[in-house]
């Protein structure tokens, strides 16, 4: 993306919003609500009236032999574009319990593709059936074109993390639990962490009986002030597919201000396969 067309990008809003919230704006013209659960048997027994379904794991697709990849932007915005999304609509997301990052992932997405505002339910489905009315009948929407859009500012490819390995100045986070981050897990090809990246496993960030509610503010700032962080550093945030750190980026950059925070899509992934790129399995520690 050049500058011109940076330039007529309108500001990105994101937000989690309460079940209230979603509630009280369920009938405001501009709102478009996506239910992005793994199964539609799920929908299909109750859902937010409005809600269009649509299971996250959609959204990506084998990419040249490596599993779990983002749709190409023109790819997305067929996509996007077969829900009736207009880029000017808010656009809130929702799933339930640990598939907060289905919805986080989708939310990631439409930002990279342009949309202006997203929201996700905080909470999730679950927290809102317990207090508000749902539905179980489909929307009416039509098909809408949408422009070919990517904010290359977001994201970094595999050359870029090659550079920052060599960049003292760059700051990876690894938001997988941290027994993968230590490479306990025996899952991937190769097991362990790009060295010198912090372990932020994105558990921590979220209620421990419903993973689809952040904790309070102040509990995950203070997470994140271990590692003093500061707004400004360039910090690259990674997982095992693109998906357990979309909360993280979401969280980091437009809740908390972090400036300079971009997500690696390949991830571990991608990583482990480069058999001439180092791994660590020792924990890497803040300085004091």
């Amino acid at each position: 993306m050049n500058a011109k067309e940076k330039a007529n990008v309108p500001p990105f809003k994101f937000s989690f919003v309460t079940p209230k919230w979603a509630y009280e704006n369920l009938t405001v013209p501009d709102l478009r609500i996506l239910d992005v659960r793994p199964d539609v048997h799920d929908y299909f027994k109750g859902h937010l009236p409005g809600a269009i379904y649509v299971a996250d794991a959609a959204f990506r697709f084998p990419l040249e032999g490596l599993p779990a990849q983002y749709h190409a932007p023109d790819i997305l915005a067929k996509f996007f574009g077969k829900l009736g999304l207009r880029k000017t609509a808010r656009i809130l997301i929702y799933s339930d319990f640990d598939n907060v990052l289905g919805a986080t992932l989708v939310a990631y997405l439409l930002n990279k593709v342009g949309f202006e505002e997203v929201m996700v339910l905080d909470g999730g489905f679950t927290v809102y059936k317990l207090h508000f009315p749902v539905a179980q009948e489909y929307p009416k929407y039509f098909e809408t074109r949408l422009p070919v859009f990517e904010d290359t500012g977001l994201f970094v490819a595999l050359e870029e993390v090659k550079k920052a390995l060599t960049r003292k100045e760059v700051k990876f986070i690894d938001a997988r639990p941290k027994n993968a981050y230590l490479g306990d897990v025996k899952t991937w090809l190769r097991n362990g962490h790009i060295p010198g990246a912090y372990s932020i496993d994105w558990h921590l960030l979220m209620d421990p009986i419903n993973p689809h509610q952040l904790k309070p503010r102040a509990e995950i700032e203070k997470i994140f002030n271990q590692f003093n962080l500061k707004k400004t550093d360039n910090i690259i945030l990674y997982c095992g597919t693109g998906r357990e750190a979309s909360v993280e980026f979401l969280l980091m950059k437009y809740v908390l201000g972090f400036t300079n925070v971009r997500l690696y899509e390949g991830s571990w992934t991608e990583y482990c396969t480069h058999f001439e790129l180092p791994v660590e399995t020792t924990e890497m520690v803040a300085a004091k």
